[in-house]
């Protein structure tokens, strides 16, 4: 990451995004880059700090025609592996492998 004469903070993008636009929150001195995929539309936020911690988040909308659960029961489903992905609660083996300081799955009200 790089810094121009006019205060622009520059990072290199990846050719198959584009930059929508970047804020600087200086209260926790973090950068905000939103981004682009130029085939998909799929949304990339990028949050550029001096922290330790280094965290990502995939998020699906799941907004739910009723109440009955179904982006939860799912979640829980999808973690639980299949005939070509045979691996029963892969968090837990992942966290063996990892130098994470925290790994989990969640569901809220409109995406999972």
């Amino acid at each position: 990451m790089t810094v121009d004469v006019t205060g622009t903070i520059n990072q290199t993008v990846h050719p198959a995004f584009q930059l929508v636009r970047q804020h600087h929150v200086e209260a926790l001195d973090i950068l905000v880059s939103e981004y682009a995929h130029k085939v998909t539309g799929a949304v990339h936020y990028h949050l550029a700090t001096s922290h330790d911690e280094n965290v990502f988040l995939v998020a699906f909308r799941t907004q739910p025609m009723d109440s009955k659960g179904t982006a939860h029961i799912l979640e829980h489903t999808a973690l639980c592996g299949s005939e070509k992905f045979p691996v029963r609660d892969p968090f837990f083996l992942m966290i063996r492998r990892s130098l994470n300081t925290f790994m989990n799955a969640f569901t809220s009200a409109d995406w999972t």
